[in-house]
């Protein structure tokens, strides 16, 4: 796989695109062209503040900015992430598998908020977070609708 990352400053190594070994990239000084013939430009990509790495591993829940890289072919977490998304299903207060759709913008386990209440989570599947406790941190345990907000914390 080939990976674009940022440079420098708080988000050094932060992965923010991947594909796939065989596509094109072109880092120019004021753009990022993709494909040849160019499918994509990322305007606010450019060669003095992101680089190309090639040979990377491909995680298998990758998502943008959920991975760092900082040398040889694997990533790391970058712990700054913090995913989101949109309830892909209603839940009761008594759930204890949230389903998201897409389990790839959450880490394998932690926190996350819908509205007031807070869930903590042990495990992901493709389109889920499971082994939910419900009311975690204090908060109450509440029912919501499909498409209610849901940020990791």
């Amino acid at each position: 796989m080939k990976a674009i990352k940022w440079n420098g400053g708080d988000n050094n190594g932060v992965v923010i695109y991947l594909f796939a070994d065989d596509t094109a990239i072109d880092v120019q000084s004021d753009k990022t062209v993709i494909g040849d013939p160019e499918t994509l430009i990322i305007s606010d990509c450019n060669s003095s503040n992101v680089t190309v790495v090639t040979g990377v591993t491909d995680p298998s829940d990758y998502w943008g900015w959920k991975y760092k890289h900082t040398s040889g072919s694997s990533l790391s977490v970058n712990a700054d992430f913090k995913g989101s998304k949109n309830l892909d299903a209603g839940i009761t207060s008594l759930d204890t598998t949230i389903n998201v759709g897409n389990s790839n913008p959450f880490t394998t386990a932690g926190t996350v908020k819908i509205g007031d209440e807070k869930i903590a989570y042990t495990g992901v599947s493709g389109t889920a977070l499971t082994g939910a406790t419900r009311g975690s941190n204090s908060t109450t345990a509440e029912a919501h609708t499909s498409g209610s907000y849901i940020t990791q914390v």
